[in-house]
């Protein structure tokens, strides 16, 4: 359903002016940013509505409405699409995020902990928002290809934390791969997703996510 109420607004505004729909949406004088958040709105996959946007007159979805409205879309379809992506939305920020945690084997001595904690970023390696709705043996795939290009970029040492050893890809708060430098799967486990820390955190790939420390 998500991409009919795009169409069919595209199609709409490829007989009007933006200026003219604008005025008609209530704002006397288009402004430059006016007809910039409109161009957005009709680019954008979920139009506009979870940009956050907001210009004194209307919220993203009250810009919306109010767009179909001077366009004459139907309000049955504008209420189904807009539910349908709100929900996609809702599924985006609740799913679990698959991301990379860079292995060195790195144990605590005497570095301050704020330190670490500034540098703790370069342990992760995130992924495109959507990357969580490909299947597994796609994810993978380009996460070997991401771990490749990390120590292509890196030469397999991360600053403090030391030679790069392997690669734990988180696929679900519960599992995760043991992954080599050049992306080749050599172990998994089953356990918790590790806390964000300064501190030493290593799984081996034979513990299945017990023995950790």
């Amino acid at each position: 359903m998500i991409g009919k109420l795009r169409r069919s607004l595209s199609l709409r505004m490829s007989e009007c002016n933006r200026v003219d729909i604008l005025k008609s949406m209530g704002y006397p004088q288009p402004t430059e940013r006016n007809l910039a958040r409109l161009d957005k709105v009709l680019a954008d996959r979920h139009l506009g509505l979870n940009d956050g946007a907001y210009d004194l007159r209307y919220s993203d979805e009250e810009f919306l409405r109010a767009l179909c409205s001077a366009l004459g879309v139907d309000e049955a379809l504008v209420d189904v699409e807009i539910a349908a992506i709100l929900r996609e939305h809702e599924c985006q920020v609740a799913a679990f995020k698959p991301y990379l945690w860079v292995d060195t084997g790195f144990t605590r001595k005497n570095q301050p902990l704020f330190a670490l904690a500034a540098l703790e970023q370069f342990r992760y390696l995130d992924f495109e928002p959507t990357f969580w709705r490909l299947p597994l043996h796609e994810q993978i795939a380009r996460a070997g290809q991401r771990i490749r290009e990390h120590m292509e970029s890196t030469g397999g040492d991360l600053p403090v934390w030391g030679r790069v050893q392997q690669y734990w890809f988180f696929h679900s708060r519960d599992w995760a791969y043991l992954l080599g430098v050049t992306g080749e799967i050599i172990g998994e486990c089953e356990g918790p997703v590790p806390s964000r820390s300064g501190g030493t955190r290593q799984w081996s790939a034979s513990d299945n996510g017990k023995n950790k420390r």
